[in-house]
């Protein structure tokens, strides 16, 4: 008899997850939209750009309507853990660190990034070059980790929480360089009021797979019990590759493949 009551306390354990599993037929998404032309916000309030465009492709393929809001960089992550929003699609590299607290989906492109500084500076982009100067990043990206982590010994590297604050700092003499994404830099930097005059990538091109600090690739965030959902969102991310809606995304605000694939 105890055994019989045993097998029937675990048949009830094992069918439960099944009775709880939640149906997702409404999902937020949250962004950080200072990365024009990945997502920014218009003067009358509407959130536009790249990742805005592919985050509604993808909720299409998922059968789920898409609430897309605004939030800062800072508050992304937590926000996610505390149930706020249900995903977050704003241009996050997979890293390690970010691994340990939350889930990812496949990659849906690769990030580029290099050194901006002022013409005519004469910066090496090398210990020797950097030191005594000042680096300036955005706070806790993978830019940040990688800058302090190959010259932080040798350079300030000075935080700001978004990624606008930067390009101010090199226009008012307060930084020497800016380490960022190059899409980021020339779209929302170099192609305004004539600063590519003044200003100059300098130094080689670094990804991820040059230093792991700067990430493994961009993905959409979930948490980590929601593997169905990360799972929804890999099956929606393919169909929109498969369909061309993808391709017709990038090629809306991108002369390249931002993918990465071939």
């Amino acid at each position: 008899m105890k055994n019989i009551i045993t097998l029937l306390v675990l048949a009830g354990t094992l069918a439960t997850p099944l009775a709880q599993a939640k149906e997702w037929k409404e999902v937020t998404i949250a962004m950080d939209a200072t990365y024009p032309p990945f997502e920014s916000v218009t003067p009358d309030g509407q959130l536009i750009g790249f990742e805005v465009d592919l985050a509604n492709a993808v909720c299409v393929e998922m059968k789920v309507k898409c609430k897309i809001i605004n939030a800062g960089w800072d508050g992304l992550i937590p926000g996610l853990m505390a149930k706020k929003y249900d995903a977050l699609m704003t241009s996050m590299n997979i890293t390690e660190e970010r691994r340990k607290a939350i889930d990812f989906s496949d990659t849906y492109y690769r990030m580029q990034n290099r050194f901006v500084a002022k013409k005519g500076a004469n910066i090496q982009i090398s210990k020797e070059g950097l030191k005594g100067k000042t680096i300036a990043v955005q706070n806790s990206t993978p830019q940040d980790n990688f800058a302090t982590e190959q010259f932080g010994d040798v350079a300030t590297i000075r935080r700001y929480a978004t990624a606008n604050e930067p390009y101010l700092e090199l226009i008012n003499g307060r930084a020497d360089v800016h380490f960022g994404f190059i899409v980021q830099i020339n779209d929302g930097f170099l192609s305004k009021d004539g600063n590519n005059k003044q200003f100059e990538f300098v130094g080689p091109t670094y990804t991820g797979q040059d230093n792991k600090k700067l990430g493994e690739g961009v993905a959409v965030a979930v948490r980590k019990q929601d593997k169905d959902l990360r799972e929804m969102f890999n099956k929606g991310l393919a169909a929109v590759k498969k369909n061309g809606s993808f391709k017709k995304i990038n090629d809306k605000y991108f002369p390249f493949n931002l993918s990465g694939d071939k």
